[in-house]
């Protein structure tokens, strides 16, 4: 996820910028769209982009069709689990398994581009870490969020 974060939003049709993203939503084990922050002359205004509407994800922009696929972004959206913003946000949760264990602190979310399925969770341990071992990457299904911490079910 952290490599979507900030890449350019572009329409196929005209090959206009459309936006950039800045954050993706979660539920029930999938990424189901991301907060596109458009470009405006003086505004800057937030919309949602469902993740069906993607016709491609490079590595230096996501592509679709044209600027109609980015909706308003609606209350109910928000109700779903934000990955980086927002104080519901899944990173910097304590990562439980279902058995108590603590896996970490969740850093990041692996998906499948084609469908959007989650395929795995990036934890840390902290920075120190991370350096010396490395960042871990817990595959699991049945992800619990809730205000504090997030449990998932190995």
């Amino acid at each position: 996820m952290q490599a979507i974060i900030g890449l350019p939003l572009v329409s196929v049709e005209t090959g206009y910028e459309i936006g950039q993203i800045s954050d993706g939503y979660m539920k029930d084990g999938r990424v189901i769209g991301f907060v596109v922050k458009k470009n405006h002359a003086l505004l800057h205004h937030h919309g949602f982009l469902p993740f069906e509407s993607i016709q491609h994800i490079g590595e230096q922009a996501i592509m679709v069709k044209d600027h109609s696929k980015v909706e308003k972004l609606l209350e109910e959206h928000k109700h779903y689990d934000p990955i980086w913003t927002s104080r519901k946000k899944f990173r910097g949760k304590p990562v439980l398994s279902s058995e108590g264990d603590m896996l970490g602190l969740a850093e990041d979310v692996y998906f499948s581009m084609e469908v959007g399925t989650i395929v795995g969770y990036e934890v840390t341990d902290g920075w120190l870490s991370d350096i010396k071992e490395g960042r871990k990457v817990v595959k699991g299904h049945d992800l619990l969020l809730c205000k504090e911490r997030a449990i998932l079910s190995l």
